[in-house]
C-alpha cells in the first residue's frame, strides 16, 4: 500500500513539474522576446556573380559525352554550348587512277577479260567471245580503300549521291534484240539466244573484309551493238544510275558500322555472252568498255546523345551559428540562348538547378529560352527551405540534354548575373533583462531538486553518459577512419591512368607490380561500374548523388573498395573494413576539393604527375587525418610537465596518457598510436584516441612522417 502511495505521489509531482515547466517556459518564452535582439544581414552568397574573372569559383562538370558539349567563361558570362557540326565528305576519282586503284578478281565471275588495265582515261575492258572456246561470263573489279576523317558513330549521315560516268563501244556483231543475223557471215538466225550478249557497269561499297556489299549505281545498256554486223556501236558519255538516297545512306551507314571510319569502294564491269551457233563459231566484241569517273558525296551531322549534362557550379560558405535563424533566401540569374531552338530538333531538353544537392522543383526547356538575356524566372526561386547552417552553401546550374539527335550547327546557352541572397538575423542577449531569466532559472532549479530524486538516473545521469558517449564517439570518428584506410588511389577516368598513390598497408609490400595491377583492375571495373544507373548486387553498392558525383562500395571479402567519382577523377580509398557515414561525407569533400583545383588539368591531361604529387598529400591530410598514420614525438620534455600543468588545462585521463607517452619516448625517440593503445589496452580506445587529439591541439605532440622514422 505504501509502494503505491509512493507511486502516486511521485506521479503527482511529476504532474507538477510538467505544469510549473510549462507555465514558466511559456514566461520564459515572452520575457526572451524582450531579452533578445537581433542583428538582421542580408547577403550574397554568390562569388564572381558576373563572372568578370573567368572560371574564379565556379568549376563545370560534364557527364556523358563530352564531344558533345563543353563549357567556359568568356565575355562575361558562363556558356554552356552544344557542339553541332556539320560536314560533307566527297570522294571524286575523275578519272581513276592507276595508282589508287587495285584491280582485284570478282569473287562471283572469277574470269577476267581479254584486257583489263587502267588508261588515262579510266578503268578499260576488252574483250572478244567465241562460241568454241571462249568463258561466257568474264569479270573484274577495281578496289580502293576509303577513310574518313572522323568516327562516323558519333555522326548522322543525313543526305547522300552517288555518280559515275562510263563509256562503250562494241562491234555489231554481238547478239541484242534487234539485230537481223548472230553471225558476222550473214548465216546464223537470230532466234537461237536467249537473253542476248551484255555488258553491266557497276559501283559497289562495302565494309574492308567485304562481309557486307551493296551495289549503289549500275548501267546495264539493252542496245549496246544491237543492229547488222559489220560496224561498229558507241555509247556515248553516260552516268549509271544511282539507287535511291535513302537507300544509298542506309549501305553507307551498314558498311561503317563495321569499322565506323575505312570502308571500300569497287568498280566493276561483267560481261554476258551466249552460243549462238552450233556448227560455226560467232565471234562478239567489246572493244572498249570503259568506267571514266566515280564522285560518292555524304553530308553528315554531330550526334548528340541523350543524357548528356554539363553544369557550373559553386561550393560558397557556410551559415554557422546555434544564435542565428535563416529568414528568407532567393536564386536567380539571367539566361538566353545564341539563337531560337530549330523547331526540327526535339525540345525536351531543359537547364535545372540544385541547392546543397536538392533539385528545384521548377526547371525550364530549352526552346522557351529568348535569344537576348532575361531573369530565369520573374522575381526569382525562394529557396529558404533548401539553405542549411554548419555545411558548405553550393550551388549546381544543369543544363540536361534528354533525347538523341543530328545538330549541324553549335548552340549556346548563357547564364550571368547569378544571385543567391541569404537574409538572416543573429541573435544577442539583451543584458538589461537577464535579471528576469534568472528568477525563472532559480526557480526552476529548485523545483528540478526537489523532484530530481525520484528520476535521477532515469531522466537525467544515463542520458549525460550516453550523450557524451556519442559525442566522444564523433571525435575519435577521424581516427577510426585514418586506421581504417589501407590505401589510396586517385586515377585519371579517361585514361585509366593513376594520377596519385599510396600504400598504407603491409598487403602490398615489395609486391609493386601486384599493386599496379590492382590499380589497372579498380580503373577497369570503375569504367563498367560508373554509369548513372543506380545497381544492387551482393557485395556491391552504390550511392549516386546529384549531378554532382558518385559513390561506390566494393566488397573483396579481405578488403572494400570506397570509389567517387568526379567527372575525370576517381578517388580509390582500400579499406580494412566498411567505410563509416563520416568517411563517405569526407571522400566526396576530397573529390570536390582536389576537382576545384585541377579541373582544366584533368581536362587536358598531359601525363604530368608532379602537380599531383605536390598537392594531394596536404590535402589528404587535412580530410582524412592521416597523420594518424605517422609517427609522434613530444615537443616537451617531462621537466616541463609542471609548467604545462599551469599554463594548460589538462584533465586526468589526458595526463595518464602523457605520461605513458614520457615512457614510451625514453625508449624510442618516437612512437605510434597503434603501440601506445597497445599499451594502454586496458584503458577505454576511444579516450586515449580523444586525450591524444587534445595533446596534437595543445601542440605537445605533433606528427612526423614515415621518412624521418627509424621502424
Amino acid at each position: 500500500m505504501q509502494i503505491f502511495h509512493n507511486f502516486k505521489k511521485i506521479k503527482i509531482f511529476k504532474f507538477i513539474f510538467v505544469a510549473l515547466i510549462i507555465t514558466s517556459f511559456s514566461f520564459s518564452f515572452q520575457t526572451n522576446v524582450h531579452a533578445l535582439k537581433g542583428n538582421n544581414y542580408t547577403k550574397q552568397w554568390i562569388k564572381n556573380a558576373e563572372f568578370n574573372n573567368s572560371t574564379d569559383s565556379w568549376f563545370s562538370v560534364i557527364k556523358g559525352d563530352n564531344s558533345d558539349v563543353n563549357a567556359s567563361i568568356d565575355s562575361e558570362q558562363a556558356n554552356f554550348r552544344i557542339l553541332g557540326k556539320k560536314e560533307t565528305f566527297s570522294f571524286v576519282s575523275n578519272p581513276p587512277l592507276d595508282s589508287n586503284w587495285t584491280n582485284v578478281i570478282n569473287p562471283e565471275y572469277p574470269n577476267p577479260p581479254d584486257e583489263a588495265i587502267i588508261t588515262p582515261e579510266g578503268c578499260f575492258v576488252s574483250h572478244q567471245y567465241d562460241d568454241q572456246t571462249a568463258i561466257q561470263n568474264p569479270s573484274t573489279h577495281w578496289d580502293i580503300n576509303v577513310c574518313l576523317p572522323v568516327n562516323i558513330t558519333d555522326y548522322i549521315i543525313t543526305s547522300a549521291k552517288i555518280r559515275s560516268v562510263v563509256y562503250a563501244n562494241a562491234s555489231l556483231n554481238i547478239d541484242r534484240a534487234g539485230d537481223t543475223e548472230a553471225r558476222n557471215d550473214h548465216v546464223g538466225s537470230m532466234d537461237t539466244y536467249g537473253i542476248g550478249d551484255f555488258v553491266r557497269f557497276y559501283v559497289l561499297i562495302s565494309d574492308l573484309e567485304k562481309e557486307k556489299v551493296y551495289e549503289i549505281a549500275f548501267l546495264q545498256p539493252e542496245d549496246l551493238g544491237a543492229g547488222d554486223p559489220p560496224g561498229t556501236d558507241i555509247l556515248p558519255n553516260t552516268d549509271m544510275i544511282g539507287i535511291p538516297e535513302e537507300n544509298l545512306i542506309f549501305y553507307i551507314t551498314s558498311v561503317l558500322n563495321k569499322d565506323f571510319r575505312n570502308f571500300t569502294i569497287t568498280l566493276g564491269i561483267r560481261l554476258h555472252f551466249e552460243d549462238n551457233i552450233i556448227d560455226n563459231w560467232d565471234y562478239d566484241k567489246f572493244n572498249e568498255l570503259i568506267i571514266k569517273s566515280v564522285n560518292l558525296t555524304f553530308t553528315y551531322q554531330k550526334k548528340i546523345n541523350r543524357d548528356t549534362e554539363i553544369s557550373w557550379n559553386q561550393i560558397g560558405e557556410t551559415i554557422e551559428g546555434s544564435n542565428t535563424e535563416i529568414i528568407n533566401a532567393t536564386l536567380n540569374f539571367k539566361s538566353k540562348i545564341n539563337h531560337f531552338w530549330p523547331l526540327t530538333l526535339p525540345d525536351n531538353s531543359e537547364l535545372k538547378i540544385s541547392i546543397n544537392n536538392f533539385e528545384i522543383s521548377k526547371n525550364v526547356k530549352i526552346n522557351l529560352l529568348n535569344t537576348t538575356f532575361q531573369e530565369f524566372l520573374l522575381g526569382g526561386f525562394e529557396v529558404t527551405s533548401y539553405i542549411l547552417k554548419d555545411t558548405n552553401i553550393t550551388l549546381s546550374i544543369q543544363f540536361i540534354i534528354k533525347d538523341d539527335f543530328a545538330l549541324d550547327e553549335q548552340i549556346t546557352i548563357s547564364i550571368d548575373d547569378v544571385s543567391l541572397l541569404i537574409s538572416y538575423t543573429v541573435f544577442m542577449r539583451d543584458s538589461s533583462q537577464n535579471y528576469l531569466i534568472w528568477i525563472i532559472f532559480i526557480v526552476l532549479l529548485v523545483i528540478i531538486g526537489i523532484l530530481s530524486s525520484l528520476s535521477l538516473r532515469s531522466y537525467v545521469v544515463l542520458p549525460r553518459k550516453q550523450r557524451k558517449r556519442n559525442e566522444l564517439l564523433l571525435r575519435t570518428q577521424k581516427f577510426k577512419d585514418a586506421e581504417n584506410i589501407q590505401g589510396i588511389l586517385l586515377i585519371h577516368t579517361t585514361s585509366g591512368l593513376p594520377l596519385f598513390s599510396k600504400n598504407y598497408s603491409d598487403l602490398m609490400e615489395g609486391k609493386n607490380e601486384l599493386f599496379s595491377g590492382f590499380i589497372q583492375a579498380i580503373s577497369l571495373v570503375g569504367q563498367e561500374i560508373s554509369l548513372k544507373k543506380s545497381i544492387r548486387s551482393k557485395g556491391f553498392r552504390k550511392e549516386v548523388v546529384d549531378g554532382i558525383y558518385d559513390i561506390i562500395e566494393l566488397d573483396f571479402k579481405h578488403f572494400f573498395c570506397l570509389i567517387s567519382d568526379m567527372e575525370e577523377l576517381r578517388t580509390v580509398l582500400i579499406l580494412k573494413n566498411k567505410a563509416s557515414k563520416r568517411l563517405k561525407q569526407q571522400i566526396m569533400n576530397f573529390g570536390l576539393s582536389v576537382y576545384a583545383k585541377f579541373s582544366e588539368t584533368l581536362k587536358n591531361w598531359n601525363n604530368d604527375l608532379d602537380p599531383f604529387n605536390e598537392t594531394i598529400p596536404e590535402l589528404l591530410h587535412n580530410y582524412f587525418a592521416l597523420y594518424y598514420k605517422d609517427f609522434f614525438k613530444l615537443a616537451i620534455e617531462r621537466s616541463d610537465l609542471e609548467k604545462i600543468k599551469k599554463e594548460i588545462k589538462l584533465s586526468r585521463n589526458d595526463l595518464k596518457v602523457l605520461n605513458e607517452i614520457f615512457k614510451l619516448s625514453e625508449e624510442n625517440n618516437s612512437f605510434s598510436v597503434i603501440t601506445l593503445l597497445e599499451r594502454l589496452s586496458d584503458k577505454n580506445e576511444d579516450l586515449i584516441i580523444d586525450s591524444i587529439e587534445i595533446l596534437i591541439k595543445k601542440n605537445i605532440l605533433y606528427p612526423i612522417t614515415p621518412l624521418d622514422t627509424q621502424y
